[in-house]
């Protein structure tokens, strides 16, 4: 198949989504498909290796860019060839995104939509950006979401955009799979609890160690805990402060960025892994812990609830006061710790990365059988 990704963040920008776009491209390259990424990114840093990428002008308002002023450059990738599928990804803001999906539609190219972030805030500013910029048409899509959290939202907010796909994102779960037992156990002498996540608002990390100020005044005086925060972003002083003035500085460590061999190896000698942001549409990070075999904390109403049976993988929890209960529970009881890291290293993940990459190609399959083939009109 011929396949264009388009997605407004892309490498060099960091995060999970520029990853989750990248690796599947890759990944699709490999299977032996010609593949190509549309993105509003262009500045110096790597540029995507073997990958045909075409990137947008440097003009940009914030981390917006101008879908008008890239047209000739979307024209050119879209008019190039047969086009069997344009892969759209839609996160908060993602005007290129929508641009390139409605040029594709209105070229009679199938188009298969994932959104990677919370709906309804997705959904604001497509019908903002969509209504005010390019007019009132409808796009002509088909709909997948990342976690059943994501798809459910979809249907909700848009009742007419027919069945919704889920794609899970690309995790591959056996490099991070661990090799040997353990070499750590719970409350010998210290629990270890791990949290990897870009340290931004968003990622809840403050709430996170709000939680662990109550979990302290919960657990016996002495209690040993050894909580590693792993990643870099603009929040890390406010949260060195916010250690301090809880009187985490013994319980806590911001280590900033690490590789993936180095969380990896983290993860192999970790108790329990938090993910505790409530606005988690897939949950990358804690996927990767879940199939280091480390038992994950969450929220229910998350997209870990795909891979995380709560009690047997970790425990998913209603609500910030849940938590606290929970870890204070886990961090006093050392051997139900050890009965959750064996279950969760003897199963295999509910979402491998061979799953995703079936559910990502059904999901085109179902883009060119419901929205037929590409017609002669042009933008």
């Amino acid at each position: 198949m011929r396949i264009v990704h388009v997605a407004d963040s892309f490498p060099p920008d960091v995060g999970g989504i520029e990853r989750q776009v990248e690796a599947l491209a890759h990944a699709q390259l490999a299977d032996g498909h010609d593949v190509s990424v549309i993105t509003a990114v262009n500045k110096d840093g790597p540029q995507g290796g073997d990958l045909d990428v075409h990137r947008g002008l440097r003009t940009r308002w914030l981390t917006i860019a101008f879908p008008s002023l890239n047209h000739r450059m979307v024209a050119k990738v879209l008019d190039r060839g047969d086009v069997d599928v344009v892969h759209a990804h839609f996160t908060v803001a993602s005007p290129i995104a929508i641009y390139v999906a409605r040029a594709a539609s209105r070229r009679g190219i199938p188009v298969a939509v994932t959104v990677h972030s919370v709906w309804w805030k997705v959904a604001v500013v497509h019908r903002f950006v969509s209504g005010v910029f390019f007019g009132p048409s409808r796009l002509r899509v088909v709909y997948s979401g990342v976690s059943t959290m994501i798809a459910g939202h979809i249907r909700r907010v848009y009742p007419r955009a027919g069945d919704v796909s889920i794609v899970p994102n690309l995790v591959d779960t056996q490099w991070w799979a661990p090799q040997s037992p353990s070499k750590h156990r719970a409350g010998q002498p210290d629990f270890r609890v791990v949290l990897v996540g870009r340290l931004k608002k968003r990622k809840h990390i403050d709430e996170f160690i709000e939680i662990l100020s109550q979990v302290k005044a919960k657990v016996p005086e002495g209690t040993q805990v050894s909580v590693s925060i792993v990643g870099a972003g603009p929040r890390h002083d406010d949260l060195r402060q916010q250690v301090e003035q809880l009187g985490l500085d013994s319980w806590v460590e911001l280590l900033g960025h690490r590789t993936p061999e180095q969380i990896r190896d983290l993860l192999h000698e970790s108790d329990l892994f938090v993910a505790p942001s409530r606005q988690e549409a897939f949950g990358i990070a804690a996927l990767e812990a879940r199939s280091a075999g480390v038992p994950v904390i969450g929220y229910t109403f998350t997209g870990l609830a795909d891979f995380v049976e709560s009690g047997v993988e970790g425990l998913l929890v209603d609500d910030a006061d849940d938590m606290a209960d929970g870890l204070a529970k886990l961090l006093v009881d050392g051997q139900r710790v050890e009965r959750l890291k064996a279950s969760t290293r003897s199963r295999p993940p509910a979402v491998t990365f061979d799953d995703a990459m079936r559910a990502t190609y059904a999901f085109y399959d179902r883009a060119r059988r419901e929205l037929g083939g590409r017609r002669s009109s042009r933008d």
